[in-house]
């Protein structure tokens, strides 16, 4: 049969199909068949998302345990309390006063480093726990939904190991005895007594109590989770990051 006699029949059979009431069952058909193609399991949803996720906590968190990685990003570093403004402010003006604070700054940025570089296995536990449910609705959700799934499942094993790092960079004895947690103790103790007097009414100042540690750690804690989300957030919208098979299949169906 020649091929022109061929391609004629494919088209009439083809044309036939809605003049015989087919059309519906022949689009149902195709439809199915396409869905089925494009489809994808949940394991594929659940092991590229975890694939996704692990990568970008890799890389988020290599960056911030880097030497300097939390102090020389202006979106992580992790400064002292507004409420020491009064003590950094005065200090300042002292010989070697700027330096001294600067010290302390860069020590407590350097403790949330080395605590950074220990924080992978927190993460990699709350992936390893993820079902494929979870999986499901992050990859539908967007944003940075798992990136909120990790706050909810290591925040507090991170606070806890953070502040280990943290208490030990403020206690650190920088002069004499004189250590940023003394030197805070020391600024907050006696502004709260002026603060509480007759004349510290009138004149509506506020005591301090701001748990330097706990102030510091949830800015380290922050800046992991600052660093991860924007890892999510590539993988979601830039093809480029997005490199293996499994990857580009998942995250071209969210």
């Amino acid at each position: 049969m020649k091929i022109n006699t061929i391609l004629a029949a494919t088209i009439s059979v083809a044309f036939a199909l809605p003049l015989c009431g087919c059309s519906s069952q022949g689009l149902s058909a195709l439809s199915k068949v396409s869905s089925v193609t494009q489809a994808l399991s949940e394991g594929e949803i659940a092991s590229g998302l975890k694939e996704a996720l692990n990568i970008g906590i890799s890389t988020g968190i290599s960056q911030l345990s880097k030497t300097n990685g939390y102090y020389n990003d202006l979106a992580t570093r992790i400064g002292l309390p507004s409420q020491a403004s009064i003590i950094t402010n005065n200090i300042s003006k002292l010989p070697g006063g700027q330096a001294l604070v600067t010290k302390v700054v860069k020590n407590i940025n350097a403790a949330a480093s080395d605590a950074a570089s220990e924080a992978v296995p927190i993460f990699t536990s709350a992936l390893t726990s993820m079902t494929i449910d979870d999986a499901k609705t992050i990859l539908k959700s967007g944003g940075t939904t798992a990136t909120t799934y990790f706050k909810n499942k290591t925040k507090t094993p991170l606070k806890n190991l953070f502040g280990k790092y943290i208490n030990k960079s403020i206690n650190k004895k920088l002069i004499g005895d004189v250590s940023a947690q003394s030197s805070w103790n020391t600024l907050t103790s006696e502004w709260n007594e002026v603060a509480t007097t007759t004349v510290g009414k009138i004149a509506g100042l506020k005591t301090v109590n701001t748990d330097l540690q706990d102030h510091l750690t949830d800015k380290a804690v922050d800046g992991i989770y600052l660093k991860v989300g924007e890892q999510e957030k590539k993988i979601r919208t830039n093809v480029k990051e997005r490199t293996t098979e499994l990857l580009k299949k998942v995250f071209a169906h969210q």
